[in-house]
């Protein structure tokens, strides 16, 4: 797991200032080593994390012997070992132990089509010099982030947007504004900032080093499966597929040669793969989890269960309203941009902790999307209800109807991407009318399928997901720890995809399958619980002038970002409605505390460009 950046313009010699620079933005993503190389034209910045072969034979850039081909590669190929033994009987030597030089000499042997053979997280950057292309791609679950730059003939491309906000400045864009008012996550390209964009999984980008000209292609579409579900399939088959998958995916996360660590929330799928990972390893495993006692939604209890079924080496991290707050700064900035989910600040605070003992953790996240673990799934028939009759309610008729605002929730609306929003989105949109989303990524996905289940699973797995590997992914390297996550996995992904929505998301409950495939490693009840998931009591904390109430006063202030983007007063009174105990009918403020922290900190970098 490292950090990497490339540049590219035509004749252009980049200046080691601004390289230097590039390497402190990336460098809490890889402290063991650096590198870099420079060239009339090029310039590859890289910062690694030392996890499978951490001799310094395998840091990077890494070239082939002749000096024909380099790359930059930040992620974990999980099937190497077989990629290696295939390249070795073509007469391929290698000279490190690691994943890295599989990857390069995989793209010497078979050039664009070794990404068709690729397991695992991925995005890297490959040169090859006699025919002066460069070659950047991302893994097809959009696991590992690549950010794009382009500016006349330069181009950019970076782990993080800091980087590439030296070269372009550290824009807002408007756009993903709008999305981030709603959804807390700006989907598809969008970035957060203009002129940078995120590259989309699956997706590669071919880049001649003589002109600059650029072609991009999908070279995978991981949720290609979903138009073709085995109808025929029942629950026995679909159960042992799943188990089968499951089991081979969390035994390909435990390669690692400086060993790896659990994050434990005491739900049923962090739960389950500390269950697998404990019959593979057959030793005590080390593990981490929050501790928000005296909160009502702690899930200690739930934790314990597991810790003494498997004998979990278990460090309980407590954490407060207080640690919340103070944090809260730090974890915009490692997210470069506001908190997607109200649990990435308790996230970032074990993750350090975690990084004080390991440098690798599996984590549960990608099981809700591709089994259906969210509510939406058990509601689905009353959410295509609600969508179906507003359909017939006049547009003039509903500022009449406020009893029926559930409803007015998805008119005009695609309600298989608006049951993602937390909060009252339109108490948001009356606050901010200029700034309501259009149709973007998540409604050209979902307009792919007829099927409501199937838009559901689309618009989870290529936007939500997103946001909650990206949110993953930021908070952990923040504190230079690699994540794993062996739900989203490609392999593991085609298999659940073609399950039948009658199995899968059946309604009236949620994860059926995972749950049965569960039932056999874990007890019951903290099987068939209510989810509860990384869930804070944020509006206590908000309600608190010395916690996470100290922020407030930036909405109100004269110089809130916010509210010169919005209507002021409407801002205010939202504020003054919330002290006075009201708790309903509101934006999200502790949301809009996240975007407010985050304007302010982009006006230290928009200058940036204009230095270099």
């Amino acid at each position: 797991m490292c950090g990497i950046a490339a540049l590219f313009q035509p004749g252009r010699i980049f200046p080691d200032s601004l390289l230097d620079d590039i390497d402190r933005d990336l460098r809490h993503r890889g402290p063991d080593s650096a590198g870099r190389t420079v060239e009339p034209g090029v310039a590859l910045v890289f910062r690694r994390l030392a996890i499978q072969d951490p001799r310094a034979a395998s840091d990077q850039p890494m070239h082939d012997a002749n000096g024909r081909f380099t790359l930059v590669f930040n992620g974990e190929i999980y099937n190497y070992r077989q990629l290696r033994r295939d390249l070795e009987s073509r007469g391929v030597v290698f000279r490190t132990d690691g994943d890295t030089e599989v990857l390069l000499m995989a793209l010497v042997m078979w050039g664009e089509a070794a990404l068709d053979r690729l397991e695992g997280m991925y995005a890297f950057v490959f040169i090859d010099r006699t025919n002066a292309t460069a070659l950047a791609a991302r893994d097809p679950l959009g696991i590992k982030p690549l950010y794009i730059a382009r500016q006349g003939g330069l181009v950019g491309f970076a782990s993080e947007m800091r980087p590439l906000t030296r070269l372009v400045g550290a824009e807002p864009d408007a756009e993903a504004i709008a999305e981030l008012l709603v959804f807390r996550f700006a989907a598809g390209r969008l970035s957060n900032l203009r002129r940078i964009e995120r590259l989309p999984g699956g997706h590669l980008i071919k880049l001649s080093l003589a002109d600059g000209t650029m072609s991009e292609r999908q070279f995978c579409n991981a949720r290609a499966e979903l138009h073709h579900p085995e109808r025929g399939l029942d629950n026995r088959e679909a159960d042992a597929r799943a188990a089968a998958a499951i089991d081979a995916s969390v035994a390909a996360h435990l390669q690692s040669d400086v060993g790896f660590c659990l994050q434990l929330s005491g739900g049923v799928d962090s739960s389950l793969v500390s269950a697998l990972s404990s019959e593979h390893l057959g030793k005590p495993i080390q593990s981490f989890g929050i501790d928000l006692s005296p909160a009502p939604d702690d899930e200690g209890p739930w934790r314990r269960m597991v810790v003494e079924r498997y004998g979990l080496d278990h460090m309980e991290v407590p954490l407060s309203g207080h640690d919340y707050a103070d944090a809260l700064p730090d974890a915009v900035a490692s997210m470069e941009g506001p908190t997607a989910h109200s649990g990435c600040v308790l996230l970032m605070l074990l993750c350090r902790e975690i990084a004080k003992h390991r440098k690798v953790v599996l984590t549960g996240e990608g099981a809700d999307e591709y089994f259906g673990g969210y509510d939406r799934y058990g509601s689905w028939r009353q959410l295509r209800s609600r969508k179906l009759l507003a359909s017939f309610v006049p547009t003039r008729l509903w500022p009449f109807l406020d009893r029926w605002r559930d409803y007015r929730r998805f008119a005009g609306r695609d309600a298989a991407v608006y049951a993602t929003v937390q909060g009252d989105y339109l108490a948001t949109e009356e606050i901010f009318p200029l700034l309501i989303p259009g149709a973007g990524a998540r409604e050209r996905v979902s307009a792919q399928f007829d099927n409501f289940r199937s838009r559901l699973f689309a618009v989870d797995q290529s936007a939500y997901l997103e946001s909650v590997l990206l949110r993953q992914d930021k908070l952990s390297m923040a504190s230079s720890l690699e994540a794993r996550v062996p739900f989203a996995h490609l392999p593991l992904a085609r298999v659940v995809n073609r399950f039948p929505h009658r199995l899968r998301a059946p309604g009236g409950t949620t994860k059926p399958i995972l749950k049965r495939v569960a039932e056999p490693k874990l007890p019951y009840d903290l099987i068939h619980r209510r989810k509860i998931g990384l869930r804070t009591p944020t509006l206590e904390w908000l309600a608190d002038d010395r916690g996470l109430g100290r922020y407030l006063p930036l909405l109100t202030d004269p110089e809130s970002r916010l509210g010169g983007m919005g209507e002021r007063k409407l801002l205010r009174n939202a504020v003054d409605e919330f002290r006075r105990g009201r708790r309903q009918r509101l934006p999200p403020l502790d949301h809009l505390v996240g975007m407010e922290l985050w304007l302010r900190s982009l006006e230290n970098r928009t200058t940036l460009s204009r230095l270099q």
